[in-house]
């Protein structure tokens, strides 16, 4: 259902979102090697991808770049080979004698075990190797291979040059397209470096497919349709309101949804208990980045109160925490930009997302330990 708060795998429970399908479908068939998959947090990127990857009919391999980074603080080539290749295998579930085949082609490899949807490797295993085997079996089987790295910009934290070897695969390995994700779509550009002289990936062709933000007209419409679903009658003034506060961010108005019309709460209950959980998220995804320098929370303030001019901002952020020199704040400023905090415009900067503006315009204190100012 539309209001399902887990990332969404059919197309039916996917609203809208038909061109951004049509035109990954688009790339793949054409043998692109390279998709980027982008948008601000919250816009639905994992859903599109799984729905995406699904009806694909390829084999393909998810990897959620965040949780490995954060549940084991780096990305040995080990273990994301271990997550590529069983992921690929669990795609593969459903059509038994593919697996077969993948798994004698992966048997061959030197060091490499598998058994079931489990793979082992006897030594560290060489990650290009692994990628160049792929492409032979995709390419005497006609197959293509979809390899998905959702967040992909957390790759750039672990010391290993993952966008060399992406770069080496672009090139050389053509039945296999990389799809790469992220909500910090600054890092994720700086990691893959198309623009950068020095990095291995400059100059290369990726299709860009951007998620946007629900214009108002289907953020009631999506309201509507999942209330309809549910059988729960909720009045044309209140969906009104509710996009008024959320605006077009999918990942609010869902849970919305999901308090209003599975749990029963009224609007009132529904809107403070979203604000609740999402005080409790945005702070916590906050209090990431306060940990290197404080001044991140005074910048975010100081946009959330209304100061859009890199001036006003840095007189707000002046006032609260000192003084600071021009480079090293506009570096904190770029960097907001990057991580998809801020949106910067010929209007100024602003905070894309209306529930994180409104969560840190009402905290009072900033989140964390705050009491250094590097």
């Amino acid at each position: 259902m539309l209001f399902d708060l887990q990332p969404k795998r059919r197309r039916e429970d996917l609203y809208d979102r038909e061109d951004e399908l049509r035109e990954f479908s688009e790339a793949v068939e054409l043998g692109e090697t390279l998709v980027l998959l982008l948008g601000i947090r919250r816009l639905g990127k994992s859903s599109l991808l799984n729905v995406a990857l699904s009806e694909s009919g390829k084999p393909f391999s998810k990897i959620d770049v965040r949780s490995l980074y954060f549940t084991h603080g780096s990305i040995p080539q080990e273990l994301l080979a271990r997550k590529l290749l069983e992921g690929l295998l669990k795609s593969l579930k459903g059509t038994d004698k593919v697996r077969v085949e993948l798994m004698k082609a992966l048997s061959r490899i030197k060091g490499v075990r598998v058994s079931g949807l489990q793979v082992e490797f006897d030594e560290k295993p060489d990650l290009a190797e692994l990628l160049e085997r792929l492409d032979l079996w995709a390419e005497k089987t006609e197959r293509r291979v979809i390899i998905a790295f959702d967040e992909a910009q957390y790759l750039r934290l672990s010391g290993i040059q993952y966008d060399g070897l992406i770069a080496y695969a672009v090139d050389n390995l053509p039945n296999l397209t990389f799809v790469l994700t992220g909500s910090e779509v600054g890092m994720l550009h700086d990691f893959i470096g198309l623009d950068n002289p020095k990095k291995p990936l400059f100059g290369r062709y990726a299709r860009e497919i951007t998620l946007k933000r629900f214009s108002k007209e289907q953020s009631m419409d999506f309201l509507r349709r999942g209330f309809d679903e549910l059988g729960v009658k909720v009045q044309e003034e209140e969906i009104e309101r509710v996009v008024e506060r959320l605006d077009g961010i999918v990942g609010w108005l869902t849970l919305y949804g999901y308090l209003r019309g599975v749990r029963t709460l009224s609007e009132k209950e529904a809107l403070n208990e979203l604000f609740e959980r999402a005080k409790a998220l945005v702070l916590d995804e906050i209090s990431t980045l306060t940990k290197y320098s404080a001044r991140y929370w005074f910048i975010l303030k100081a946009v959330a109160l209304g100061n859009d001019s890199w001036s006003s901002i840095k007189e707000y952020v002046e006032f609260k925490a000192g003084k600071i020199n021009d480079a090293k704040f506009s570096g904190l400023l770029k960097n907001l930009v990057k991580y998809g905090y801020l949106e910067k415009t010929e209007d100024g900067y602003s905070i894309p997302d209306p529930v994180v503006k409104e969560v840190i315009k009402k905290t009072n204190l900033p989140p964390g330990k705050l009491l250094t100012l590097p």
